[in-house]
């Protein structure tokens, strides 16, 4: 039994002991969904950030920027959404997928295993997902396109977004990380959360990817400072802002 599919084990636990199943049915939920949250670290994080954001009292809005199928979006509303009745959520994709790779990003053919079209999801599908998952799709916001276009001087104020209090950094690249950072430059406070999903891809090198976009947003905006608040997996990094 040890190597069957969970699927498998669910239905001989029911039809070996039918009672018991139907007693602790809902134990074997519990134990299941803490299986699963085991191995999402992003579920995690979304939690930790959520309780600091009870005492930080920080104003603004969640936003993420590459939200794939929406799985950690959705996370993020249910747990966030019930203790900020006023937030509201904002997601931000290409929905298209990842643009192709190039420049420091693809330095001697080196991508992080990143490629053009990854994680391509339909903004339809999305919303399909947003609603499975028991999120009020009247409090979120999407907004379609390249971060480069979408978050640029011109057209930055049709995402509607003034205040940030949590930016969730999906974006993997970092020719796609930049235009995100310059676009929170005069929308986060003293206690936003930035959470970088990629902070340690490219093999953990200060000079690319996230940390790279990172160090140089901070030099480009020397009033800006942050300060490491948790990680999560071995790929995720969270930060508050303490100066800005």
């Amino acid at each position: 039994m040890k190597n069957l599919p969970p699927a498998v084990k669910e239905i001989l636990r029911m039809v070996r002991h039918p009672v018991q199943y139907l007693l602790l049915r809902g134990v074997y939920n519990r134990i299941r969904q803490l299986e699963y949250r085991s191995f999402n670290r992003r579920y995690y994080a979304v939690e930790q950030i959520a309780e600091y954001l009870v005492g930080a009292q920080v104003p603004g809005d969640y936003c993420e920027f590459g939200v794939w199928q929406g799985a950690t979006f959705s996370h993020a509303f249910k747990i966030i959404a019930p203790l900020f009745p006023c937030i509201s959520f904002v997601a931000l994709d290409s929905f298209e997928g990842l643009p192709e790779p190039k420049g420091i990003d693809a330095l001697d053919g080196y991508t992080s295993h990143f490629y053009k079209g990854q994680f391509e999801s339909s903004i339809d599908a999305f919303k399909r997902n947003l609603r499975r998952n028991g999120v009020d799709l009247k409090k979120v916001r999407t907004v379609k396109g390249w971060f480069n276009e979408t978050l640029s001087l011109e057209n930055s104020a049709s995402s509607g977004v003034e205040r940030i209090a949590v930016a969730w950094i999906d974006c993997d690249l970092y020719e796609s990380t930049v235009p995100v950072l310059d676009f929170l430059t005069s929308r986060v406070s003293v206690g936003s959360v930035l959470s970088f999903d990629d902070w340690h891809c490219y093999r953990n090198h200060p000079d690319f990817g996230q940390q790279r976009a990172v160090r140089e947003w901070l030099e480009k905006n020397p009033q800006l400072s942050l300060s490491p608040l948790l990680s999560f997996g071995w790929n995720g990094m969270v930060f508050t802002v303490t100066s800005c």
